[in-house]
C-alpha cells in the first residue's frame, strides 16, 4: 500500500488539558524498547501504561565483532527470549561492528560486497529462532557522528548506499524470509543531508527517523522547541515529505522524553508526548516505538518517577490504542 493511502486511525481528539492536547493513537502498531533481549520487562511496560504493544525494538550487538553480531550461537541471549514472545522484531542492526574498540571494517569495503557473506549468515540466523520477517533497522542514525558507520561526506554517502543496497539484496536471497527495511536517519543538523545516502526505493519498505526531546542553541522550552523539530533539517516536516515523495511509508523507531546528563534535554515533558502522539496520528505511520530505557547518554524510561507528567500523557494517548500488526504500508 503506498503512503498516500495508508493513513493511519485517529480515534479520538479531546479538548486540551492544561495545556497538553490529548489524542488517542489508534491503529499505529507500537513498539518499545526495554533492554536487550526483555521480553518481561515490555510485559511489564504494557501493563504499567495500559498501552498494547505489538512489536519489541532491540539492537544486534556492535561490539562484539562479526561473529558476535550473526552467529547463532553467539546471538542466544539476544534473540532467544523472543522467540516465543509473540512480538514481532524490530531490529536495529549494526552496518559496522567493533571489537576490542576496533572497527571491524569500512564503508567502502561494504560497498563492494565484503560483507555479503555475513550478512547471508545473519538473515538465516535470525530464520532459525523464528525472525524471518523482522524490521531491520540497517546502520540507523548513520547522519550523526557516534557510530562507526556515519557518513561524513559524499564518499561515505555513496559507499552507505551501495552498502545498503548489498545487504538488501543479499538477505532477500535467503529462502522463507520476509525482511522489512528501514532506512533510518537520525532528527537535526547532520555533516551530509541524510537524503544523499538515500539507497533507492527498490530496497526500502520504510523510512524512518529517531527523535527525542533534546535541543541547543535555544531556552529549554518545549513550547519553543516543539516547532524546532518540525522544521529543522531532516526534521518530521522533512520526514513526511521524503517519504511521499517515495511513495513509502514512515516510522519513528526511536522516539523518547529525555534527562541528559549535559542539560540539554527537557526532562519530563508531556507536551513532546502529546505532539507526537498528535503527530503520528496525523501521518500515514507504519509504526512508531518508544524508547523506554536509561542509555549512557540519557535517560528515557517513563516508568522512572523523573517522568510522571510525561507517562501521564504517555497513558492518555497510548493505553487506549489497540494490539495491532504491523502491515506491509511501504510503496
Amino acid at each position: 500500500m503506498s503512503a498516500s493511502s495508508a493513513a493511519c486511525t485517529v480515534i479520538t481528539v479531546t479538548a486540551p488539558t492544561a495545556s497538553v492536547p490529548t489524542v488517542q493513537v489508534g491503529t499505529v502498531p507500537l513498539g518499545v524498547y526495554v533492554g536487550a533481549g526483555s521480553p518481561g520487562r515490555l510485559h511489564d511496560f504494557a501493563r504499567s501504561t495500559g498501552a498494547k504493544p505489538s512489536l519489541a525494538s532491540d539492537y544486534l550487538p556492535r561490539t562484539e565483532g562479526w561473529a558476535g553480531m550473526v552467529e547463532a550461537r553467539a546471538l542466544e541471549r539476544y534473540l532467544g527470549p523472543w522467540t516465543a514472545s509473540g512480538y514481532r522484531l524490530v531490529l536495529g542492526v549494526p552496518l559496522l561492528p567493533t571489537r576490542d574498540g576496533r572497527v571491524q571494517g569500512t564503508l567502502a569495503q561494504g560497498a563492494r560486497g565484503r560483507y555479503d557473506a555475513e550478512f547471508t549468515t545473519l538473515a538465516k540466523t535470525l530464520l532459525s529462532y523464528g525472525e524471518g520477517d523482522a524490521v531491520l533497522r540497517l546502520g540507523w542514525e548513520f547522519n550523526g557522528t557516534w557510530y562507526p558507520w556515519s557518513v561524513s561526506d559524499q564518499s561515505d554517502a555513496t559507499d552507505f548506499a551501495a552498502y545498503f543496497r548489498n545487504v538488501v539484496t543479499t538477505m532477500r536471497a535467503v529462502a522463507h524470509t520476509s525482511f522489512r527495511f528501514v532506512w533510518n536517519p537520525n532528527a537535526g543538523p547532520s555533516p551530509m543531508p541524510a537524503s544523499a545516502a538515500y539507497p533507492g526505493d527498490a530496497y526500502v519498505d520504510y523510512v524512518g527517523l529517531d527523535l527525542y526531546d533534546q535541543v541547543w542553541g535555544l531556552p529549554q522550552d518545549p513550547v519553543l522547541a516543539w516547532p524546532v523539530y518540525q522544521t529543522e533539517a531532516n526534521g518530521l516536516s522533512w520526514l513526511a515529505s521524503f517519504a511521499h515523495a517515495h511513495h513509502k511509508a514512515l516510522s519513528i523507531p526511536e522516539w523518547g522524553v529525555t534527562v541528559r546528563p549535559d542539560g540539554h534535554g527537557l526532562g519530563d515533558d508531556p507536551l513532546f508526548v502529546a505532539r507526537m502522539a498528535q503527530w503520528i496520528s496525523g501521518h500515514p505511520v507504519a509504526f512508531t516505538s518508544y524508547f523506554a530505557f536509561d542509555a549512557p547518554d540519557g535517560m528515557h524510561d517513563l516508568l522512572d518517577r523523573r517522568f510522571t507528567k510525561s507517562l501521564r500523557a504517555f497513558d492518555l494517548s497510548f493505553a487506549a490504542s489497540r494490539p495491532a500488526l504491523l502491515e506491509d504500508r511501504s510503496g
